[in-house]
């Protein structure tokens, strides 16, 4: 028998029908919580999530509409727990444009925060409220604010104003904790889709660190459990990265 560390517990997870979000969304499951689940892709959040037990509703969000990030929140009950997660299509699409910081557009620029900070801010803004004393907030970031890669410039700024907010929110929502997991380079669909150029680049940054291959998305999913589930950590940021930080 599987643990029940959250049996009773409510989590609302944003961005849930794939990658990090899906696996966490299975891991709080099979842990006992009972789940809200939102996706700007109804049809694909029913499909992948059809099968997990706990889950008491789905609905429609994008998570960069601050206006359908207010109506999402102000639908439901309290609950415990509240993770977000980057708006992986679009997230994709954008990440295939990525350049030199002089030669992208500032409308990329724009959309990359809007999508990797502001749908982030907009949930904790609008969510803040329903959460229970003692629950949490689990962003994802990335490894970009603490070791800069060419070509990364916009999503470097976006994960660190995400990791500034986190810690500040860690403060001005207490007892609610706030915290971060920071991966490295996940295997996902997403990755799949990537230049061949940028695919080159990642294998030649993977090589380099500690653990030689690609995080899963299961390994970041059991970081933000540990996050939500232990009460005395907040304001933290935990790197899951395959030793990448320290190469």
């Amino acid at each position: 028998m599987g643990s029940a560390r959250f049996k009773g517990q409510r989590a609302v997870l944003i961005g849930a029908s794939a990658g990090i979000g899906l696996e966490t969304a299975k891991r709080l499951s099979a842990e006992g919580a009972a789940l809200v689940l939102a996706s700007r892709n109804m049809e694909r959040l029913e499909a992948a999530t059809r099968d997990i037990p706990g889950v008491i509703a789905r609905k429609q969000v994008d998570a960069t509409d601050e206006a359908q990030v207010a109506a999402f929140f102000k639908s439901l009950e309290s609950f415990d727990h509240l993770s977000t997660f980057v708006p992986a299509a679009a997230d994709a699409a954008m990440s295939a444009k990525f350049g030199r910081f002089l030669d992208m557009d500032l409308a990329l620029i724009q959309r990359v925060m809007t999508n990797r900070f502001w749908s982030h801010c907009f949930a904790a803004r609008h969510g803040a409220a329903k959460l229970k004393p003692g629950g949490s907030i689990v962003f994802v970031s990335s490894t970009m604010p603490r070791k800069a890669i060419p070509g990364y410039a916009a999503s470097s700024a976006a994960a660190g104003a995400l990791e500034s907010l986190a810690r500040v929110l860690a403060i001005e929502l207490a007892p609610v904790r706030v915290n971060v997991v920071v991966p490295g380079f996940i295997a996902s669909h997403g990755t799949e889709n990537i230049p061949e150029e940028r695919k080159a680049q990642w294998a030649r940054l993977v090589s380099a660190q500690g653990v030689k291959r690609l995080g899963t998305s299961e390994e970041i999913a059991d970081a933000i459990l540990f996050l939500m589930s232990n009460a005395y950590t907040t304001g933290a940021l935990l790197s899951v990265d395959g030793g990448y930080t320290l190469t």
